[in-house]
């Protein structure tokens, strides 16, 4: 999984947001509140809820157009049944959640690195 992940408050703009994808070169984030995750936001979400509506971006706020009740995971879940969540949801990004707080994120690059590392390993080289 990848640590250290940026998550975003409810109350941040659009234009926030699209910054921080430029900065960043991150498309997903977590939306948090009090710590604990309530939404996810992505570049998707920014395109098709935001700028393909015309919606003012400085004034619209994360919460009016993120993705609520993200689909989550816990450190002891399988590779296998991170992926299978992912396929049954159809999401690219799946917080990692520890006694309520995101403590990471996975994401289909993540599990490719994984299972080309294991195969690697597996192959005694």
């Amino acid at each position: 999984m990848t640590r250290n992940v940026i998550c975003l408050s409810p109350d941040m703009t659009a234009t926030e947001v699209a910054r921080i994808i430029a900065e960043r070169g991150v498309e997903g984030f977590p939306v948090v509140s009090e710590g604990k995750p309530i939404g996810i936001v992505t570049g998707w979400d920014l395109l098709t809820k935001v700028v393909a509506r015309g919606v003012d971006p400085n004034t619209v706020r994360v919460r009016d157009f993120m993705t609520e009740s993200p689909i989550t995971c816990s450190p002891d879940d399988s590779i296998l049944e991170v992926a299978k969540l992912m396929a049954k949801h159809g999401v690219k990004r799946v917080p990692v959640v520890k006694d309520g707080r995101i403590v990471g994120i996975l994401t289909p690059y993540d599990i490719l690195i994984y299972r080309r590392i294991t195969e690697h390993a597996d192959l005694g080289h």
